[in-house]
């Protein structure tokens, strides 16, 4: 019954419902600020706060899913999701609006966290790294077509109606949930909600094999948000290319990500997850290290960067399903609570490392390509270390 493509498919729905509601939102943002005649900074919030309602979510639906179960927790957050969209559909003042994205982006991520928790419950540690994997190469295409859609939507019609498409995404993923998911978590009424959230964090932090693989996962993320964060600023202001051609080179990025979570579902049962990690991990650590190597020599290009940016993206879709699989497994029993940590602590790295590189200068590329290095040798370092510590 699980094992097919349109439970994956649903899943991954599912899971890729928050980052729908965010990459479906940039291209808008203009036309937010011009509707309510506010300022850019306000209009901002409408993604900021969804990124922090998003990032404190995943804390309470870990623990939440492993206490009462996933179902009632999903359909908790896929309802929470629809009316937020509903409310941003309607919203006469951008106050409203604000708070619309709010309980949008903290409905939908219930699904980033229960559905990698789901696999984990019917699969084998390898296996979820392979699902995971399919997951993830479904999931990638959000960032590369959904502006495309929102840019498309919002021309033809008006900016709300990128809110109906989110509305329909909510609307499949809860009826996949209500008539084609039963509970797969063996529930144990003896659990308490509070004890979990107290205890359960501080047993996986203090685990050497879940601080390796959120650790590597984490700043995994932290040099793609870098990428995503800087690179807009170094393109217009640096190289004077227009936002098309920002957009041809992330999709690069993105489609070399993706082609690394395809290698991943074959290779890893083959190699197991440790090694996978490692192997991919330096690779993209030597292939950072390149950039400002290019750039010394005098290759100042954004092919300098995006070039072995798509190495490295490759190498990261080969290891992230891996290191997603291997964080909420290290202890089956809170699984939950696994995913809900990894999340948490990924999306506060990642958030992070955009900050930061979007205050870097934007008329020289060193800066950032240093933190590309940076992040990249935190992610190797860091899981080699911890994971040569479990061992």
């Amino acid at each position: 019954m699980f094992q097919n493509a349109r439970f994956v498919a649903l899943l991954a729905l599912m899971a890729g419902l928050a980052p729908i509601s965010i990459h479906i939102l940039l291209p808008i943002l203009p036309e937010i600020e011009r509707t309510f005649s506010t300022s850019s900074g306000t209009s901002q919030l409408t993604l900021s706060l969804g990124l922090f309602a998003m990032a404190i979510s995943t804390i309470a639906y870990g623990p939440a899913a492993d206490r009462f179960g996933r179902r009632p927790v999903v359909l908790f957050g896929l309802t929470a999701f629809l009316l937020g969209s509903c409310l941003c559909f309607w919203s006469p003042t951008i106050q409203i609006l604000i708070i619309g994205r709010v309980i949008q982006a903290a409905g939908g991520a219930a699904g980033m966290v229960i559905s990698r928790a789901i696999v984990r419950d019917i699969f084998s540690r390898e296996d979820s790294a392979k699902i995971i994997g399919q997951m993830m190469s479904m999931i990638i295409l959000a960032p590369i077509f959904v502006p495309l859609i929102g840019a498309f939507l919002s021309e033809i019609f008006e900016w709300r109606s990128v809110f109906v498409f989110t509305i329909l995404a909510g609307i499949i993923s809860l009826t996949f949930v209500i008539c084609g998911y039963k509970e797969t978590h063996k529930l144990n009424p003896n659990r308490n909600f509070f004890r979990e959230m107290s205890t359960a964090f501080p047993i996986l932090l203090k685990n050497p094999s879940f601080l390796a693989y959120t650790i590597y996962a984490s700043f995994g993320v932290g040099l793609f948000m870098t990428f995503s964060g800087g690179l807009p600023f170094l393109m217009q202001n640096l190289f004077g290319r227009p936002p098309s051609h920002f957009g041809f080179f992330i999709m690069l990025i993105m489609t070399g990500f993706l082609i690394g979570t395809f290698l991943s579902t074959r290779l890893t049962p083959k190699l197991g997850i440790d090694k996978m990690i490692t192997f991919a991990s330096g690779i993209s650590f030597l292939s950072g290290l390149s950039i400002p190597l290019l750039l010394f020599t005098g290759f100042v290009s954004p092919w300098a960067l995006f070039g072995p940016g798509t190495l490295m993206a490759v190498c990261h879709g080969l290891s992230m399903p891996n290191a997603q699989a291997g964080g909420v497994s290290v202890n089956p029993a809170v699984a939950g609570s696994a995913s809900g940590l990894l999340i948490f602590i990924q999306m506060s790295i990642g958030a992070g490392f955009a900050q930061i590189a979007g205050m870097l200068p934007s008329d020289n590329p060193y800066p950032l390509a240093i933190q590309i290095c940076v992040a990249s040798f935190l992610a190797f370092v860091g899981f080699c270390f911890f994971i040569k510590k479990h061992k």
